[in-house]
């Protein structure tokens, strides 16, 4: 009996150990953390304009019910939940499911903060302590506020407002349902899905969004049906061809 006490003393004492070296682990190779307080103007209530220190220019930003509601279901369609889990349960899935979980959206906002693009085993770590204090500092509304804000959709465009702006010539809220999945699309890839030098790839990513959407809920497959039927509507190739 007394062997048996000693040998589960020893091995909470092992778990106990592991997981301290783990957390003093965890904070040695995430230190210098980028400073989370100017990102509140990233989720404002009014529209406001927020400097961006990666890319060293100011943003429009834009509060959440400008965003509208087709852009809100459009970047929900395209893997941004309101409602993901905490950056820890997503981190453990990722790890235990059989396809890749996506990243959490404190996770996306967390990888855009810090400035170089490589991803060293210190960098990630970093990125995990980020998004796990973005989770305690802001609700998911802030979050997805931020992510909409600082968003980038190529040409020299962060945020949505200043994307609606170039290729619809409308703010956020005013994009219909097509208008704001092509939006969304840009999100993953400006080059890949550019309108403008990549219709075609940009049609198709616009659509399976869409096909997202609908499947999602958000909407019929009715309105999916007539939003996919659409053209692109790019602005600014159509002001550019009027020249």
């Amino acid at each position: 009996m007394r062997t048996l006490i000693n040998v589960s003393l020893l091995c909470v004492g092992a778990v106990v150990f592991l997981f301290a070296t783990g957390l003093l682990w965890l904070y040695y190779y995430s230190r210098d953390l980028p400073d989370l307080g100017a990102l509140a103007k990233f989720a404002p209530m009014t529209v406001t304009r927020a400097y961006d220190p990666c890319l060293k220019r100011e943003a429009l930003a834009i509060p959440y019910d400008s965003i509208g509601t087709n852009l809100r279901n459009a970047l929900n369609a395209a893997e941004v939940r309101e409602d993901d889990p905490g950056v820890l349960t997503a981190t453990y899935r990722s790890f235990t499911d059989h396809a890749l979980h996506r990243a959490t959206l404190s996770m996306q906002i967390s990888r855009t903060l810090f400035c170089s693009p490589s991803r060293p085993l210190k960098r990630s770590l970093a990125e995990l302590r980020t998004a796990a204090q973005l989770e305690r500092r802001f609700s998911r509304r802030e979050l997805l506020t931020i992510y909409t804000n600082r968003a980038y959709f190529g040409e020299d465009l962060n945020g949505a407002q200043a994307g609606a702006q170039h290729l619809f010539h409308k703010n956020p809220d005013g994009l219909d349902v097509g208008e704001a999945a092509l939006l969304a699309a840009l999100i993953k890839s400006p080059s890949l899905y550019s309108p403008v030098k990549h219709p075609d790839r940009a049609l198709m990513r616009r659509n399976q969004i869409i096909d997202a959407m609908i499947a999602s809920g958000d909407l019929s497959s009715s309105d999916g049906g007539i939003a996919k039927a659409s053209p692109l509507g790019i602005a600014t190739v159509e002001s550019n061809a009027a020249k």
